[in-house]
């Protein structure tokens, strides 16, 4: 199974992957945030998601940037920024604030829960820095059902999410501050979700996006293609496993949607592919310290020759629960000749007590 990077359309995402594996829910192209976890799918929480594991209770970080003549070529990125800035999170591992300081001042939101009698959160606010309500989330059994966003007192934004009998994102609707239609979207899935297809439409009713894709989870076998409004298909592929076994764009743009995709992880290896209008690909292989994935210790950008080109290297000190407390990065390339010092990161964390 597969995860396809979106690419920017006049919609603005928050939600940058549409996740395609067992480790994620299938989402719209077209959300603006990122959905929680599928219910058949094993809770994860903010604190987890950001990486962190034990009973985070704030997480403090700066970066210190080396003196470095190096710059990363447009494509897959082989340095990752850090999870959090200023994060704190509430004993449920819920984030409660995020952002960072700047000139002595926070920068960022600060995030309140409504639970119901069962204690599962139906209702979530987010405020800036000045105590204002920028957005207000309703969720259902399934996930999100409602966003409101807001500018000082008025609404200037409201979207609404739809699904079917077995619980799998059916709908969306994005609405402006008069109240008129922007975006929309449509998908059909089956009761597994191995099978979807989705409609996306702008504010005037045009096709912004078609496609359809199929997993086989008996081999291990995804398809995905995507069609223009005359019914062409403007890009395809099918992977097996880890491997890319074709890949068709029909025009030249540069970065189509579905052009970038994860495949799922194997093991501490994680993989992606970003392809190009002649079929080949470049590859992305992301090795982590162990099979949770949360402490990426090497990044290797290959060529479709398959020649390394870029790398980067992470190094870690951690505290006795497993968290990094500093974070050095290193970086390669054929131009520099020898690996070379990139960022050293630290984090200050803070704990809730039994």
């Amino acid at each position: 199974m597969v995860s396809i990077e979106t690419s920017e359309t006049g919609v603005q995402r928050g939600a940058r992957y549409l996740m395609r594996s067992p480790y994620y829910c299938v989402v719209l192209a077209i959300l603006l945030v990122i959905l929680p976890a599928c219910a058949s799918e094993t809770k994860r929480t903010d604190a987890q998601n950001d990486g962190f594991v034990g009973s985070v209770r704030s997480v403090s970080a700066r970066e210190e940037r080396a003196q470095l003549d190096w710059h990363q070529p447009d494509g897959p990125s082989v340095t990752w920024s850090m999870a959090c800035r200023e994060c704190e999170y509430d004993r449920e591992g819920n984030r409660i604030k995020s952002g960072q300081i700047m000139d002595g001042w926070f920068k960022g939101e600060i995030t309140r829960f409504v639970r119901d009698n069962q204690g599962m959160v139906i209702e979530k606010t987010t405020e800036n820095a000045e105590g204002e309500i920028v957005r207000r989330d309703v969720f259902g059994p399934h996930g999100i059902t409602e966003q409101h966003g807001f500018e000082g007192s008025a609404e200037i934004s409201s979207s609404f999410w739809f699904y079917d009998g077995n619980g799998h994102l059916s709908g969306f609707r994005g609405f402006a501050r008069d109240g008129d239609l922007v975006s929309s979207s449509f998908s059909t899935s089956d009761t597994s979700g191995d099978y979807k297809e989705e409609w996306d439409y702008g504010a005037n009713g045009s096709l912004t996006l078609h496609f359809v894709e199929t997993n086989d989870p008996r081999t291990d076998t995804f398809t995905f293609a995507s069609f223009k409004e005359s019914g062409s298909v403007a890009v395809a592929f099918t992977t097996i496993g880890t491997r890319v076994l074709s890949y068709h764009q029909e025009t030249s743009e540069e970065q189509p949607f579905g052009s970038n995709f994860y495949v799922d992880p194997v093991g501490k290896t994680e993989e992606s592919y970003k392809c190009h209008s002649d079929g080949s690909c470049d590859h992305v292989i992301n090795y982590f310290s162990d099979e949770t994935r949360r402490r990426l210790n090497r990044v290797e950008w290959h060529d479709p020759t398959g020649e390394l080109k870029l790398s980067a290297d992470y190094e870690y000190e951690v505290d006795h629960f497993g968290n990094w407390t500093k974070r050095t990065v290193w970086v390669w390339s054929s131009a520099l000749g020898e690996r070379k010092l990139f960022e050293t990161d630290y984090q200050t964390l803070t704990y809730w007590s039994n």
